[in-house]
């Protein structure tokens, strides 16, 4: 079973307020106050970047909630062009996750890495990595510092990439609250 240490405390922390789910904070502070159930995005959309891609404005150091029973993506971001992707399943199945992050700048390799490090992380070019992995119920992931905003996230779970079936949590700029994704692929940036 690998488990890092702030996996054990998000999951801990998750546990202690909620009784379900899993968290994962961007900010580091292992606080993710009041999270209330996600729901279908609520969160305006907005042309983001040169190429004008539909998505997010993230709330910058937002911790975004997994809720117990399901599996998908977890976006964050720190508001100065560090953003994590995480994914896991709730449930333990050997579900396969895998997908791209790509920016219109480049992405600094010495800031990139594996959120666990169980995970595939592999540079496509300067503006973009590939990742693929089946955590089971651990939290795999990948944190990555771009030059611009915003970041481009194509993901899938065993293949699929409808929106119906890849879940996509983060939380909101103007919500402030977690919502999911109506697309995939799809585009944040923070603030």
């Amino acid at each position: 079973m690998r488990r890092t240490s702030l996996l054990l405390l998000a999951c801990s922390i998750a546990f202690s307020f909620f009784a379900s789910g899993c968290i994962v904070v961007h900010d580091h502070t292992g606080n993710p106050g009041p999270q209330p159930t996600p729901a279908p995005s609520n969160e305006p959309l907005d042309n983001l970047g040169p190429q004008q891609s539909p998505g997010y404005h993230l709330l910058a150091g937002a911790s975004t909630m997994l809720p117990a029973g399901d599996l998908g993506y977890l976006v964050t971001a720190n508001g100065q062009g560090g953003y994590r992707v995480t994914w896991t399943d709730t449930q333990g199945s050997p579900a396969h996750f895998s997908g791209t992050i790509t920016v219109d700048g480049t992405i600094d390799p010495s800031q990139t890495h594996g959120f666990s490090g169980q995970e595939s992380i592999t540079f496509t070019g300067v503006n973009q990595v590939a990742f693929d992995s089946t955590p089971g119920s651990d939290v795999d992931g990948v944190d990555l510092v771009s030059s611009t905003d915003p970041i481009y996230l194509s993901a899938s779970i065993d293949g699929a990439t409808n929106p119906t079936d890849v879940a996509i949590y983060f939380t909101g700029a103007t919500t402030q609250v977690v919502n999911i994704s109506s697309l995939d692929p799809v585009a944040f940036t923070s603030p």
